[in-house]
């Protein structure tokens, strides 16, 4: 397996190498209707943005680890200081799983694979660093079960509240630049490998708001508002967004105070637990409001404000990262992060690689989602580019009436 990981990065290398950019054959998913003549961006912003976005995962997600489910009953007491990844990223659960799709989505020149594919990949790179609604769903792959049937509540346990619709799927969001359908679209096809129900609205949530993040200029909350038509808004989660957004108005200075106007709601008296969406949701929401668009300080929010911490900081980051740019964070004092990733989970990718090399990957995927809902290339100033069809945010998928819940507090 070492000498095929090790094949698999040479290919990778002479690919990538050769060429500034990858250009794939578009294949068509959603078609969906375009906002005016679109909107242009440089092939060089384009991927600086996306750069800016999954480092900001994996920074959030990493650093985030010392402080996941250290914060339950209460918030932290003040805000984490931290570098940014001073030993380079690594694969983690908040990222090897978008990391292994997008590969073999770059690879097999796809933005959808099949489920009858995604299920021999997780049969060889699933077997560690899963957890809970995504562990179930490989050992329902065992028993002969297939997607979605893998993240349907009556199969798997933890498919009705599971956190993995959104920790798993901001990345779709980065490669739909300006399109949240088609962003929504491949978070819900990804999502349903482990869960169904009310996450399936945080897959198209927050991988809409991250191919939001490209062109929006408004605050936090702006975002958050717009990124609401992407959810039922009957869904527990819509109502925690609303409720987070009600919360920082009420304690514009107190962000420990709005936190724990949730955790009485959502938590004691609604009882989602701390690996549930909207819990979680909800707190990421308070990250991105109280952050204001600071990078750093979003995510010490994100950190700090507890529950599931290191996803919560993946998901933040990936968002406000987006909107910042690499060239932004990079600058930033607390900027320690070497050139590598290395991988210690999935033995179908390589073993080690550059994360600008994953960068590249991702931007060839994001030429093809363009191309493939009506974009072009182009020139802009003498330079490569891009003009994107841009997608209205609406919502793909309602939340089914059956779809389990917990029994609030009171039976009310």
């Amino acid at each position: 397996m070492v000498r095929a990981s090790r094949l698999w990065r040479r290919d990778l290398l002479l690919c990538l190498w050769t060429n500034s950019l990858l250009i794939l054959s578009p294949t068509l998913l959603i078609l969906s209707p375009s906002i005016g003549a679109g909107s242009e961006i440089s092939e060089e912003e384009l991927r600086d943005r996306i750069f800016g976005g999954w480092v900001g995962m994996l920074i959030g997600g990493l650093e985030g680890l010392a402080h996941e489910f250290k914060y339950r009953e209460k918030p932290r007491e003040d805000l984490p200081d931290f570098t940014f990844l001073a030993q380079g990223a690594r694969s983690d659960d908040d990222n090897d799983i978008e990391w292994i799709h997008l590969w073999f989505m770059w690879h097999e020149d796809t933005l959808k694979l099949d489920y009858s594919r995604i299920v021999p990949i997780w049969k060889l790179n699933m077997n560690h660093g899963v957890w809970v609604a995504n562990r179930k769903a490989r050992q329902l792959m065992d028993e002969g079960l297939v997607p979605p049937d893998t993240g349907h509540w009556q199969s798997n346990p933890y498919a009705w509240y599971n956190l993995s619709a959104q920790f798993a799927t901001e990345a779709y969001g980065l490669i739909s630049p300006g399109m949240p359908q088609l962003a929504a679209e491949l978070g819900l096809h990804y999502a349903r490998i482990a869960v169904s129900g009310e996450p399936l609205q945080a897959a198209q949530f927050w991988p809409a708001l991250v191919s939001q993040a490209f062109f929006q200029t408004g605050s936090p909350e702006d975002a958050l508002r717009e990124a609401l038509h992407a959810v039922d808004p009957t869904s527990a989660l819509a109502a925690a967004v609303r409720d987070a957004i009600q919360a920082f108005h009420d304690h514009p200075d107190d962000w420990k105070t709005a936190r724990q106007s949730i955790h009485v709601k959502w938590y004691d008296r609604y009882r989602w637990n701390d690996n549930s969406t909207p819990l979680n949701g909800a707190v990421i929401c308070l990250a991105l409001l109280y952050g204001n668009g600071d990078f750093y300080r979003t995510l010490q929010y994100a950190m700090a404000l507890g529950y599931d911490a290191d996803c919560n900081a993946a998901t933040a980051g990936a968002t406000v990262g987006a909107r910042t740019g690499f060239k932004k964070i990079s600058g930033m004092p607390q900027f320690r992060m070497p050139d590598v990733y290395v991988n210690h989970t999935r033995p179908q990718l390589p073993q080690e690689c550059p994360v600008s090399m994953q960068v590249r990957v991702l931007t060839a995927l994001a030429e093809k989602a363009i191309l493939s809902q009506g974009g072009q290339q182009i020139s802009i100033g003498g330079n490569r580019g891009y003009r994107i069809a841009r997608q209205e945010i609406q919502n793909l998928e309602p939340l089914p009436p059956d779809a389990p819940k917990p029994r609030p507090k009171g039976g009310d």
